[in-house]
């Protein structure tokens, strides 16, 4: 098994057994069906940041464990079969995952796994709110409730790649001559295996995500892009942006959404957002204050102007304007 350096627990105790991966992942129940057969149970585990890289061997030669685990919150289990076959169940839909192949398991959702005799398997733990941050790095709009699809995934194409850069982190780490957990490297690699994943499983960002962000938009919605970085500071309606487009509200929708990652009204918010931002970095030389840049960049709700300044910029627009009169 992968990252045999690291082993977490070695036992032939099932109360123990049941104890410890409770604790690594969640609170579930496990049960031993068939005779009860013995097990002789192993657990290596790694982690890099936000990831956590587990090999497990319940050792049951024959007879079936089954676990079964709440709603999980905060976490995608991202699971590959070693040796044998697992039945898995997750929201009343059932499948087989089997040696090469991959599927990820969602947060919020009850899961059942039935190990058959000799089952290994190995799982990567990747949390929600990191996942989704990277989506909406990469989308340039905040994407939430990122739902992959629950069935396996072939090791093909983008699924090779995430597996053999996991082989690779494993490999390095047990061999202890890994750089992959150097403070200076351990971000990037945390952030390739999750734009990893999100290109190699099917998700309900998949469409956006997989657009090349370079593609050269429609003619209408250049139109538009224009039209909005003169007019920002201005009141400018939905119908106003249609009517400059020269197509329908869904035809901008969608080109919008297809080449941008956004809708027009987010777009305009963001060009607003980047505005006041270049105008509070000037701010403190020129003595505006947060209200009179909000009003002048076109925001008329000066708290929803705050909060979305923040969630944009990671910080508050009169601390932009601090932190720029202290240059």
């Amino acid at each position: 098994m992968p990252l045999a350096n690291f082993a977490r627990l070695v036992s032939r105790d099932i109360d123990q057994v049941h104890s410890h991966m409770s604790q690594m992942f969640c609170p579930h129940d496990l049960r031993l069906e068939g005779g009860r057969p013995p097990i002789d149970f192993r657990h290596h585990h790694a982690s890099l940041r936000s990831v956590t890289f587990n090999a497990t061997d319940y050792g049951n030669p024959y007879g079936r464990i089954v676990v079964d685990i709440p709603p999980m919150e905060d976490l995608y289990l991202v699971q590959f079969s070693l040796v044998g076959a697992v039945r898995i169940t997750q929201n009343n839909r059932s499948f087989d995952l089997a040696p090469g192949q991959m599927c990820v398991l969602n947060p919020g959702e009850r899961v059942q796994q039935v190990f058959g005799e000799g089952y290994k398997h190995f799982t990567v733990k990747m949390s929600q709110s990191g996942l989704e941050a990277a989506l909406s790095q990469e989308l340039g709009a905040k994407a939430s409730d990122l739902r992959f699809c629950s069935t396996p995934v072939p090791l093909a194409g983008a699924a090779v790649s995430f597996a053999q850069l996991i082989r690779t982190i494993c490999d390095d780490l047990d061999e202890g001559s890994s750089a992959f957990s150097h403070t200076r490297a351990v971000g990037a690699v945390e952030q390739a295996l999750q734009r990893l994943l999100l290109a190699a499983v099917p998700h309900n960002h998949s469409e956006l995500f997989n657009t090349p962000a370079a593609a050269p938009a429609p003619y209408y919605v250049r139109r538009v892009e224009e039209f909005i970085r003169h007019h920002a500071a201005d009141p400018i309606s939905l119908d106003e942006m249609i009517a400059v487009s020269g197509v329908s509200a869904r035809s901008l929708h969608t080109g919008f959404r297809r080449f941008r990652g956004t809708t027009p009204m987010a777009y305009l918010k963001n060009c607003r957002l980047s505005l006041a931002q270049r105008q509070l970095q000037a701010g403190a030389e020129s003595g505006l204050t947060v209200t009179e840049v909000a009003l002048a960049c076109g925001f008329t709700h000066l708290s929803k102007f705050a909060r979305d300044y923040t969630d944009r910029f990671g910080e508050r627009p009169s601390a932009t304007l601090k932190r720029m009169g202290h240059h």
